[in-house]
């Protein structure tokens, strides 16, 4: 059974206005035996990397604890996935993310997969979308926008 962590939802929200907090959900595609298949979900969760801050150890901290934050986020969301589903946490990638949608602002983000009942590699069912829908509403309840700011 995957634990699930409680956010306090006016910090959290008030916390991703600041962070201009967002999220994104793709397929997850793998290669099993030469075929891609899809086998579930990737959640990718971004906040702005404080460029107000001059490189430094301060920034360094700032960045790790947007990065803490979105993981705290990440896991709180395993009761949405529907019964049976569970999110798992990629490790930290010190690398900033520019993506053209935000305007090239520099970005922390948590990777995770979304992954469903059953074996890893077995395909996606076609209602496991659907079963996504009270994801994607609660990170908009805790103030994360789809996409970009």
């Amino acid at each position: 059974m995957e634990v699930v962590v409680p956010v306090d939802l006016e910090a959290t929200r008030e916390w991703a206005t600041a962070n201009r907090a967002a999220w994104e959900i793709a397929p997850q595609i793998e290669t099993v035996r030469g075929e891609k298949r899809q086998t579930g979900y990737a959640l990718t969760l971004y906040a702005r990397i404080p460029i107000e801050i001059p490189p430094s150890e301060e920034r360094t901290r700032a960045v790790l604890a947007s990065w803490d934050r979105l993981c705290l986020i990440a896991q709180s969301l395993g009761d949405r996935c529907g019964e049976g589903a569970r999110v798992e946490i990629d490790p930290f990638d010190a690398a900033g993310r520019l993506r053209p949608e935000n305007r090239f602002e520099p970005e922390v983000c948590v990777n995770a997969r979304i992954v469903h009942p059953g074996h890893y590699l077995d395909p996606a069912g076609p209602d496991e979308r659907a079963r996504l829908v009270p994801l994607e509403d609660r990170l908009r309840e805790l103030g994360l926008r789809p996409g970009h700011w």
